[in-house]
């Protein structure tokens, strides 16, 4: 019996790193992750148990990579009241470093088509809207299926995903066509990937990251 449908259901319940979990940020250390580009080891600031996106570095993305998997991660947006539309607290979580949940203060921002904060960006906004005001701590959970390939590596079976925010689910079991979504990694769709947290210039806060790997039918 496939855990799939398992697993669309018990996506967001639980936020502590269940066992067999890989715990990518516990507040302490950023070990597990480097920058996008130069491997070289997080800059990021650690502030009050949290990772803040430092303006001017580039993106990080964790050194290991997985194929199939749910994650958590929970995120806090700073008010940023002089901006408008994606410039206000921007940045995105990149499944395989390639496929976008945006991340951005949405809270009364209209923004573009299909970049709301929990949007696939730029392919499809969130089934309900669950974001909370700024300067509050939000959550997301990510259940991934990665593409599947043809002997001859050809994409056979395109990816998936579910998303919960905040205990709402807004995705369910959503074929992400098109890849990579804008800024993410290039290259070919790849059997395994990184997580990606992305710099775009706000001092976006992340905490409590884990990731448990999965074999989904």
């Amino acid at each position: 019996m496939s855990l799939w449908p398992l697993l669309l259901v018990l996506a967001g319940v639980q936020s502590k790193a269940p066992k067999g979990a890989v715990v990518l940020f516990d507040g302490t250390s950023t070990k597990e992750w480097v920058h996008r580009g130069t491997g070289k080891p997080c800059e990021w600031d650690i502030v009050e148990g949290a990772l803040v996106v430092k303006q001017g570095t580039p993106d990080i993305l964790t050194k290991r990579e997985f194929g199939d998997y749910r994650l958590h991660l929970e995120f806090w947006l700073p008010l940023m009241a002089d901006q408008t539309s994606q410039g206000r607290a921007n940045s995105g979580v990149y499944n395989h470093g390639r496929y976008e949940i945006q991340i951005l203060d949405s809270f009364k921002n209209p923004t573009d088509a299909f970049g709301d904060c929990g949007a696939i960006y730029g392919e499809k906004e969130p089934d309900q809207y669950a974001l909370l005001p700024p300067e509050r701590w939000n959550t997301y959970d990510i259940v991934f299926r990665a593409p599947r390939f043809k002997k001859d590596g050809t994409v056979s079976e395109k990816p998936r995903i579910t998303v919960d925010q905040n205990g709402i689910r807004i995705h369910t079991d959503v074929e992400i066509r098109e890849c990579p979504t804008r800024a993410g990694l290039d290259g070919p769709q790849p059997k395994t990937g990184p997580i990606l947290l992305q710099d775009h210039g706000a001092p976006v806060r992340y905490r409590n990251i884990w990731i448990l790997p999965l074999k989904l039918k």
